[in-house]
Parts: structure tokens; sequence; C-alpha cells
């Protein structure tokens, strides 16, 4: 525990500390920047053809004055034809076809050039790095998900400097094609595509291309879990409850289709999707040999949220109150290449509640329950899917967070989140339970940047009565683009 006092202090003076957006808030964020540039590159071309206008018309004086001065060559110093030469050249040349990235107002940024005409793309994303030191071994070292056993002779606790939870994001406007809006986005993290091995790559989280009209959403592609989607608040946002209480928050490619309903003030959304029925970014030794059936995932989702975000000068980004139920329901093939055992087939299923409410300025809470069986690739059950008997492991589990903003830029959020997964379905083997409890302080001092460090600790139990449990200290920063 010391060290970990100690790195907290160097780190303290050395580094600035962030927080990560999730995928979601920077895509929502993207979408915003698109629609503000979109509003300003309307603007110009108003501009231009107004000016187009007043040169055309300046055109027909100059002619009617050569008319009635028979003939006579109507003389223009140079110091007058300079503007107007340039002004006609400006309001004849087409904008090219582009997608800037935001500029600060009153700076000039060179666009983004796209393929084609009409496209337009907006670049972002963060430079992210943490430093997390551990009073025992965890796996992953950097985002730890669990605690793993003690070892006899080995000195505990590790210290990890890693830079994987970087990002980037590409959103795309496309087209209109009537009252929709074409569109595309990708989302990639520096991991190589399995969390567990912590290894550098690039792993693209999101890749979808979508049509929407304000109130329908229609998507294809790579996208985050329809099923339980909520997520707290916390510095070591990649793990945040995953096998500890929060499922979804998954990549699977999908298709979907959404449906907002406004309610006044209120909002109605309605959610479902047919997902791939395994992710390929969740992959422990200890998930059983299993692979979809070619029948798809079905999920769905409905969620009613009351007030908007911040809304009457509050500083939480909540809602008044938000409530959502989803499900997921799905089919897996489990078997053995060697013949060891008859083939065998499995069914997913799992129910979530979530809800967030906001109290006064600068209070609000958030969590969800959930229920199901081999829900491994939603996250559930301790990554668990299939136990030794061939049964589907069944878990119950939850999370919940308090946040306090003690002022717009400075905030702090502590939760507790916890899986349990049937000890009949697991044989003495696997993970019993897994649970974490978090409190962090998060401070933006500026658009672009966020300060943090988290305290977490962590407790597994281990189907065989085993019990492995540690601290672990987080120190991050992040330069968001």
């Amino acid at each position: 525990m010391l060290r970990a006092v100690a790195w907290a202090g160097i780190l303290a003076v050395c580094m600035p500390l962030a927080r990560a957006a999730s995928p979601a808030d920077e895509i929502e964020v993207l979408r915003a920047r698109i629609v503000e540039q979109r509003a300003r590159l309307d603007a110009q071309e108003r501009q231009l053809r107004e000016q187009q206008s007043r040169l055309a018309e300046q055109e027909r004086l100059l002619d009617d004055l050569a008319r009635r001065t028979a003939g006579a060559p109507t003389a223009t110093s140079p110091a007058a034809a300079a503007p107007v030469a340039s002004a006609a050249a400006a309001a004849k040349e087409p904008a090219p076809p582009v997608a800037a990235v935001d500029a600060a107002p009153g700076s000039e940024r060179e666009p983004i050039r796209a393929r084609f005409e009409g496209v337009r793309i907006t670049v972002g994303g963060s430079v992210r790095t943490t430093m997390t030191t551990t009073t025992a071994r965890m796996q992953p070292d950097a985002t730890p998900f669990i605690v793993l056993p003690s070892v006899p002779g080995v000195r505990e606790g590790t210290t990890k400097l890693d830079a994987r939870l970087s990002s980037l994001v590409i959103n795309v406007q496309g087209a209109r094609l009537g009252d929709f809006q074409l569109g595309a986005g990708v989302f990639a993290y520096l991991f190589d595509g399995n969390l567990f091995s912590g290894k550098y790559g690039v792993y693209p989280g999101m890749a979808y291309v979508d049509a929407t009209d304000g109130r329908w959403r229609f998507a294809a592609g790579l996208l985050m879990d329809v099923f339980s989607p909520r997520i707290p608040t916390m510095v070591d946002s990649m793990s945040a409850f995953a096998g500890s209480g929060n499922p979804g928050n998954s990549f699977k490619p999908q298709l979907r289709v959404e449906r907002l309903v406004p309610i006044g003030s209120d909002r109605l959304r309605l959610q479902a999707a047919l997902a791939d029925a395994l992710p390929s970014n969740i992959q422990p030794a200890t998930l059983a040999s299993t692979e979809n059936t070619g029948v798809p995932n079905i999920e769905a989702r409905i969620a009613y949220a009351s007030g908007q975000p911040r809304g009457n000068g509050a500083w939480v980004p909540w809602p008044a109150w938000e409530l959502g139920l989803s499900t997921a329901s799905g089919q897996f093939r489990t078997f053995s290449t060697g013949g060891a055992f008859a083939p065998y087939e499995t069914r997913l299923s799992g129910v979530a509640l979530e809800g967030a409410l906001r109290i006064g300025r600068q209070f609000g809470l958030q969590g969800e329950l959930y229920d199901g069986s081999a829900l491994g690739p939603y996250l559930g059950a301790v990554f668990q899917t299939v136990g030794p008997t061939r049964q589907a492991i069944r878990s119950r589990g939850g999370w919940g967070e308090a946040a306090w903003w003690w002022t717009r830029t400075l905030h702090s959020h502590a939760g507790f989140g916890i899986d349990r997964a049937n000890a009949a379905d697991l044989a003495g083997t696997g993970f019993a339970s897994n649970r974490t409890t978090f409190v962090n302080l998060f401070w933006d001092p500026s658009p672009m940047t966020t300060l943090a460090v988290e305290l977490t600790h962590r407790r597994t139990v281990y189907g065989s009565g085993l019990d492995a449990n540690g601290y672990a200290l987080m120190l991050s920063s992040e330069l968001r683009f």
C-alpha cells in the first residue's frame, strides 16, 4: 500500500490525469460537431450566393452605364477592381467537398477533404495514458477485471504504465436520402482485440453505417450491445464493472433499428437488434469452447427519460430521471474437436433493469440489476457461459453509483458492483463471484482535458472456494481532439 501512495504522490506532480469518454459519448459529440459544422457551411454557401447576386447586379449596372455613355469605355481604378474580381472568383468557385474538423472560434484549420463530393468527415479521439499500481496480481494488469490467486513465494502487486485506452473516432456524414441522413462511424482502441491479453494493436470497437431522420435510426455493423447499455463513471472505463455486475457494453456485429418518440421535454426510446452471438474482444481462458448456431441473438430495449441532461442549470449530465428495461436471447453449441464428449446446445437469456436519478444541481444516482444464463458473451456471469456439467451458467448481479459535482469541472463518483454465478452450475470450477468497489475524482480543466484518480478494491471468489482480493490505484491522463 505504501508503494501505491508513493506512486500517487509522484504522478500527482509529474503527469496529468484524465478520463476517457465512452464510445457512444464520443460518437454523440462528433455528431453534434457535424451538425454545427454543416450549419456553418450552409451559412457560408448562403453568403456566397448573396455575394454572387450582388456581383451580378453590379455587372448589370456597369452595362447600363456603358450603354448610356454611347459605348464609351467605363474606367475602373485598380484599387476598386481588385476586390470586385476577387469576390467574383470566390462566388463562382465551388466549395470543395469537405468535412472540416471544428476549430476554435477565430482560428483556421485545413479541412479534411473527402473522396466524394457531399461527404463530410470528422476525425476525433483521445491520447490516453494510465498508470495502475496494485497490491495483488490482477488480470489484465492495466485494466483489471479479476484478482488472481496468490502464488507461494511470489511477491504480490504490480505497476503498469499503459496507453492502450487511447482511441480514434472517425464520423462520416454522407448524402441525404429523402428525410434520412446517411452516415458511418469507426471507433478504435489500441489493444489487440482481446482485453485479457494486455497486448497492443488496433481494435475496431465500432464500425457501422446508419441512416437517421432524428426519430428513426437504422444501423448495420459493429456496435455496442442494445442489452444493458448503461455504464458507471469510472477512470477505469474499459473494465467498468464488466464481470462485476455490469453485462452489456461489448461490441458485436448487428442489424439495429431505433425509434425516438419525443413527449414534450421527455423521450421514449425503443431499440431492437439482431446481433452476432459471440464477441471477439473478451476471450478469457475459462470460457468453454462454444460457437453460435447460425441464429443471431435478439436484443431489445425500452427506455424513458424525463428532462434534458444538465436541465434547470444542473451540473450532473443526466436527465432528471431515466428508467430502462432490456432483454437478450440466443443459442450456442458446444463440442470437442477430439470427440471427448457429444456436442450439445445451450440457451442464452438475460433481462436487465436500469435507472438514473438527478437530485438537485449536484447529486446523481444510477445503476442496473440483471438476471440470466450463459451471459459470458455479454460480460455477465464473470465471463462464463457453460459449466462442466453442460449446464448454462446462471447468474445475477448489479451495480450502483453515487455522483457528486463539487463544481462544474470537479466531480467524484463512488460505486459497487457484484456478479454471482450459480454454484451448482460450476461444480467446483470457474468463478463463483466477482465484486468491485471504487471511488474517484475527476477534474476537467478544459473541454479537451480531464485529470483523474481512482482507488478500487476487487474481490474474486473461485468455485473451489479460493478467495483473492486486492486494491488498485489508477492514475490517467487524456487529451481529446
